[in-house]
């Protein structure tokens, strides 16, 4: 028997819905656990997280409270939540605050300060980074950005 031929299940035998929704929350945590044998499949989190599998522009803010603008590095977006953000890079971040540009559409570009927080190096060869908001600031992104926004 192949393993296709495991999958196909004759008509009238499938389980019932809620049988169905279990077995796939217990695949999932499985999953879950054997990436990250560590975590806690059950969501502790007070605020609800949106996937955010998007390219980031952050631009570090150098001493004096200044934005390296031409040190804007690009990084993909993990999660995003009223009160923060995290994501992937390809690096370690050298800077604690970072200005986290995402681009919003017809609305342009906006800036969102970051305090950068926390960082651990991934199974994959990806550093994993997340912060808090510390406030809405110009993007840096906004002066160069010269595609047509609606008026």
């Amino acid at each position: 028997m192949t393993c296709v031929d495991e999958l196909v299940l004759p008509p009238g035998i499938y389980p019932p819905a809620s049988r169905q929704k279990d077995r796939i929350a217990e695949l999932v945590e499985s999953a879950v656990l054997a990436i990250e044998p560590t975590r806690r499949p059950v969501e502790r989190r007070r605020e609800a997280r949106y996937p955010y599998p998007y390219p980031l522009h952050v631009t570090p803010i150098a001493g004096g409270g200044v934005a390296d603008v031409h040190e804007t590095f690009v990084v993909i977006g993990k999660h995003l939540a009223p009160h923060g953000i995290d994501f992937y890079s390809r690096q370690p971040l050298a800077h604690r605050r970072v200005i986290i540009s995402l681009d919003c559409g017809l609305e342009g570009w906006i800036g969102l300060l970051v305090e950068l927080t926390w960082c651990r190096f991934g199974r994959h060869g990806w550093y994993d980074n997340g912060g808090r908001f510390l406030g809405v600031v110009p993007s840096p992104l906004a002066e160069f950005d010269d595609s047509p926004r609606a008026a």
